[in-house]
């Protein structure tokens, strides 16, 4: 009798070990849009890696020429910092996403091919480039860091498949069209 009562016991442990990460966690909703751009959730859920509650906050002059930011923020700490620039020049992403580039420096960056015009990808983000049909000599850059969590092993397979989808939406809804 003794011996079941431990067996139960442990078993009850168990089931409660396994349950305490979900049950006791908060629930939420990724949402189906990150900065204005139509994103499915699945993809963006992997780089928050959090319960948390979600917020976002963009830049003064947000969707305007020039530069803008969107911070996806979890529990009131960046998570994801997005960069959508405007520029007329031509710009190597590789340049500005060596780890030594305080704006955008990537762990481990490497180019990515087939996604812009140029592209690099690295451990905790990437950033793409393209020309923009209808714009004069307009060109657009989109960056993305993964910023939530220094210490956490980042996964570069995840960036890459929110990329191949986010980069081509947000062309979309800022109007740039490649050439």
């Amino acid at each position: 009798m003794i011996r079941r009562s431990k067996v139960a016991q442990m078993a009850s442990l168990a089931i409660f070990m396994l349950c305490l990460p979900a049950c006791g966690s908060q629930n939420i909703k990724i949402p189906a849009s990150i900065c204005e751009t139509p994103v499915d959730p699945k993809l963006t859920a992997p780089l928050l890696k959090s319960t948390g509650e979600l917020s976002e906050w963009h830049a003064a002059g947000w969707g305007e020429k020039g530069r803008s930011v969107c911070i996806i923020s979890v529990d009131k700490t960046e998570a994801l910092r997005l960069r959508f620039d405007w520029h007329t020049d031509t710009i190597d992403p590789m340049k500005y996403s060596s780890p030594n580039n305080s704006v955008t420096g990537l762990w481990e960056p490497r180019r990515m091919p087939h996604l812009a015009d140029s592209a690099t990808i690295g451990d905790d983000g990437s950033m793409a480039t393209t020309r923009c049909k209808g714009r004069g000599k307009w060109h657009f850059t989109l960056a993305l860091k993964v910023t939530r969590d220094r210490k956490i092993v980042h996964q570069p397979r995840e960036i890459e498949r929110f990329m191949r989808t986010y980069m081509p939406a947000t062309m979309k809804t800022v109007g740039c069209t490649p050439p």
